[in-house]
């Protein structure tokens, strides 16, 4: 069990700290179609009480908590866009709303039913677990210093044994939510990491686990789009020679496992950061960010043909690439450095193939 609940708030640590401009946006919107919820609903009850003739009263101590609410909800409209980026901002903003909402209705609760037991608090505390996400040590704080407002209230109107009664209730229904709030963040992590999945999968080659054209794509033009001007990037274009060839002689399950293999061969040779991807059936790319050491992109070039050309696949051997590089300093866009790659590729197959070329951008414009 305490193993559980560790890992509940471990989980809980991980899903806040890695999604905090979405939980700021989303807690924000919460907060606007809880306020509107709750007007309406007090909209509705007025309605009804005045319908069935039994009039306002008693429950007329209800209007200036209603009241709260409509003003809340006019200043929501005006502060609320304001802080969608900030975690930190947003949290003191909900827990202010969510104070004086709960408290309002709690003291009306409490003047009205001062024979009963609370019936609002105990609801507002367990529908706070499911409507706002935070870290969970904060949110039990929150919850007990609640409570405990909501008991120094209630001690004003109802006779000490109810407000126990009442206090008891508020402690049972925090340790409840708390556990009903484990629950929900492991659920929407659960989701979280299905939409992941789903997201990678839509970007990568099913068969190299590189990126796919499209995500190659999109993802060097955003890199290529926002670097400065004199920042360096260098694109490689590889293109396996006669490849076809393997596929006729060796069959296509050889012809995958050595497009697996070359894709192995890229992630050894280059680092984590570059962008890698298959945009063809035997063609890759490479985009390297910032500068390379003197002569390394001719040294990598030499070792994956090397490497490729020594490397027996279910008895082929003898494969090998041919490689276009295009170098540039001055914020080319995508188009125009995969024009210039692959203009240089085109001169290594036209000059014996399983060797490289490089060119600057700055070679086209002549």
């Amino acid at each position: 069990m305490i193993e559980k609940i560790y890992e509940s708030y471990d989980d809980n640590q991980y899903y806040i700290d890695t999604n905090k401009k979405k939980l700021a946006a989303d807690n924000l919107a919460v907060i606007g179609i809880m306020l509107a919820f709750f007007i309406a609903v007090s909209i509705v009850f007025v309605a009804l009480a005045l319908a069935f003739g039994t009039g306002l009263d008693p429950y007329g101590k209800f209007i200036p908590a209603i009241g709260v609410l409509i003003i809340l909800h006019f200043i929501h409209s005006v502060v609320g866009r304001k802080l969608s980026n900030d975690f930190n901002k947003v949290r003191i903003y909900a827990f202010m709303i969510y104070t004086l909402v709960i408290i309002s209705f709690s003291l009306a609760d409490a003047m009205i039913y001062n024979t009963s037991r609370a019936v609002f608090f105990p609801v507002a505390i367990a529908l706070l677990s499911q409507i706002y996400l935070d870290y969970s040590g904060i949110v039990i704080t929150y919850k007990l210093l609640l409570a405990v407002a909501f008991l120094i209230i209630e001690a004003q109107f109802k006779e000490r044994t109810l407000v126990m009664h009442d206090g008891i209730v508020a402690v049972l229904i925090i340790i409840a939510s708390t556990f009903c709030y484990a629950a929900v963040i492991r659920a929407t992590l659960a989701r979280h990491e299905d939409n992941e999945k789903l997201v990678q999968k839509s970007e990568t080659d099913l068969l190299t686990g590189l990126l796919n054209k499209i995500s190659f794509e999109e993802k060097c033009t955003n890199y290529l789009e926002n670097r400065m001007i004199g920042a360096k990037c260098t694109m490689f274009i590889f293109d396996l020679d006669d490849f076809k060839d393997v596929n006729d002689h060796f069959g296509h399950q050889t012809g995958d496992k050595t497009l697996k293999l070359f894709a192995e061969l890229l992630r050894g040779y280059f680092h984590p950061d570059d962008i890698i991807g298959r945009i063809g059936g035997d063609e890759f790319m490479v985009l390297v960010l910032g500068d390379m050491p003197e002569g390394f992109a001719e040294r990598r070039c030499r070792s994956v043909i090397h490497e490729l050309k020594t490397t027996n696949i279910d008895g082929a051997m003898g494969i090998t690439c041919s490689i276009g590089i295009a170098e540039d300093t001055q914020r080319r866009t995508f188009e125009e450095m995969y024009n210039a790659a692959d203009a240089a590729l085109y001169r290594a197959k036209q000059t014996g193939k399983a060797r490289f070329e490089m060119l600057n951008c700055e070679e086209l414009d002549k």
